[in-house]
């Protein structure tokens, strides 16, 4: 789900108004991460299930200011067609884009705004289209932790030891992959990764180092013949990535990359945040 409106741009005209996506909230018991599941439609006929997948999100005051204008127009945005204030998971949007009858708790409302704001970023929308996003509500039937460490105290109780950082340092930076990665594995678990949970990022408790840059968001899939090691660099710019870990103009002109020992590095764009990737192609090999 990730940039699925950077993909599928609306253009103005009523081809476009797809695709939408419904969100329904599973899982809000941190307050700097949630977890979701989804709808996406692609026609009014046409829809696809995604499953369970984290938001996280930053604390910092200049992460909120900079996100606030996309918060306030992400909540006004006016559906030609509408459910009424029947919400459902689409094909048709309902009234409005957040729930008014499903009120959250005071100490939640900080830790909704970093919600929407992300989902916004990680989506890629824009406003301009007839409601595309739409929060469904908050699962009832899934049972909430009782206890929420704060985000300081959570990083603090956990920190990530050397070898963990070691490992997950390494394929980050596509320098190696052992067979033996449960340590790195942990913390990410720790974090909210799911190992069935596909290309979807995850804020780790403290930073680790990847090619000079300190980074906390990652992406982590290890399923299937390829694996992906994706870590997320804010405030850094593809030039500035390309030149610390000594990628190099592809033969189209446009990308960044280069091979490893182990697989290859790439640089790309991924909700307006510079990412590095690590692809390794496991066919044919016991890891």
């Amino acid at each position: 789900m990730a940039g699925v409106f950077s993909k599928h741009p609306y253009d103005g005209t009523p081809k476009t108004y797809f695709p939408r996506v419904a969100v329904t909230v599973t899982e809000w018991s941190r307050n700097d991460c949630w977890i979701g599941s989804a709808t996406i439609w692609w026609s009014k006929s046409k829809s696809e299930a995604v499953p369970a997948f984290s938001v996280c999100w930053g604390q910092s005051v200049g992460y909120a200011v900079n996100n606030a204008a996309n918060l306030h127009l992400f909540m006004q945005q006016m559906a030609v067609e509408h459910s009424g204030n029947v919400r459902t998971t689409g094909p048709k949007p309902p009234m409005l884009a957040i729930p008014d009858r499903q009120p959250i708790s005071e100490r939640q409302q900080l830790a909704f705004q970093g919600f929407v704001q992300q989902l916004v970023l990680d989506t890629g929308w824009q406003p301009g289209a007839p409601t595309n996003l739409w929060l469904v509500g908050y699962d009832a039937n899934v049972v909430i932790k009782p206890t929420v460490l704060p985000v300081s105290s959570y990083g603090a109780s956990q920190p990530m030891n050397t070898k963990a950082k070691a490992q997950l340092e390494q394929a980050l930076t596509c320098s190696a992959i052992g067979p033996r990665f449960d340590l790195a594995e942990s913390k990410l678990k720790q974090a909210g990764w799911n190992p069935d949970q596909g290309i979807t990022p995850v804020t780790l408790a403290e930073p680790v180092k990847v090619y000079g840059f300190g980074v906390r968001k990652v992406a982590v899939s290890r399923d299937g013949g390829e694996q992906t090691y994706r870590s997320y660099l804010a405030r850094v710019t593809v030039q500035q990535l390309v030149k610390s870990a000594a990628l190099k103009l592809g033969k189209d002109g446009k990308t960044y990359g280069r091979l490893t020992k182990v697989g290859e590095l790439s640089a790309g764009m991924e909700g307006g945040e510079t990412t590095l990737t690590c692809t390794v192609n496991t066919e044919g090999s016991e890891g």
